[in-house]
């Protein structure tokens, strides 16, 4: 029986994968971590019966608890710093918090490795949004350009996603697109309206209300275009992802970046 902190547990991710969680036999979610609802029952909170499990707005009442396993949903300051707390205390973490920046992911997987702790950051839980990616990149290489759009809800607080970025950096290990982010001929009448550039590859990001999240990759060549597109309609979509990256976190390496990883394409 797996023992389960849920991080962020309050926020709209942790509620909903609390209620599915707490459905599993061979799980078992003995408390939540948040600075909102603290002291109350997480079952509760996540719109299930009592589970038995209150929540803690302190590392040291969850070390207490002693979990084999901590998930992450808080944000880019909060997650950096549990994942550092994590690892000093020797327990697994599994972080779905988007935002860290590429030396901070440095930062952590050395100091991961040199620990008995397993890290394992997954910037999408949709096996979906997996598999656009690694289309992608398998066909790069058969385009003169690339673009992508991303569109989430108003309420993102990072930007561009951590799934475009993530994105852009597979396909560039392919192929590099662009050496700069305006062409010659190029002028930005408004500053800022080509988007912003990672990897040799343009990024749009839109927030308004009404999406969850979608992701467009735009390949173009002489004559045709090609759009892979990904749409994630509602939470539930995350749910297979995340319950796969908890099955297999045992057989992995002490810092694993992205669900790609654990998924045979």
């Amino acid at each position: 029986m797996k023992r389960i902190v849920i991080a962020g547990i309050c926020g709209k991710m942790g509620r909903e994968m609390t209620s599915r969680l707490l459905k599993e036999d061979d799980l078992k979610i003995i408390g939540g971590y948040d600075i909102n609802n603290i002291g109350k029952d997480a079952g509760l909170i996540a719109g299930c019966a009592p589970a038995g499990a209150k929540i803690y707005g302190s590392c040291n009442e969850l070390k207490a608890l002693k979990p084999d396993l901590i998930i992450d949903f808080t944000n880019a300051q909060a997650a950096l710093s549990l994942i550092n707390w994590a690892i000093d205390n020797g327990i697994d973490i599994i972080v779905g918090t988007t935002g860290l920046k590429k030396d901070e992911l440095s930062a952590v997987e050395k100091k991961a490795c040199g620990s008995s702790s397993k890290v394992f950051i997954v910037p999408n839980f949709a096996i979906g949004a997996v598999i656009m990616i690694k289309i992608s990149s398998m066909i790069a290489d058969y385009f003169e350009g690339c673009e992508i759009i991303e569109l989430h809800h108003d309420k993102k607080k990072d930007a561009p996603s951590g799934t475009s970025l993530n994105t852009a950096e597979s396909i560039s290990a392919v192929k590099k697109f662009d050496s700069s982010r305006l062409k010659e001929h190029e002028t930005e009448i408004c500053s800022g309206s080509r988007g912003a550039f990672s990897d040799g590859i343009h990024i749009h990001s839109i927030r308004l209300p009404g999406f969850l999240a979608r992701q467009e990759v735009i390949f173009g060549t002489a004559g045709q275009t090609l759009t892979i597109r990904h749409d994630s309609i509602d939470r539930s979509c995350f749910y297979p992802g995340l319950l796969l990256a908890i099955r297999k976190i045992d057989d992995l390496d002490n810092f694993t970046f992205g669900l790609d990883k654990i998924i045979d394409l």
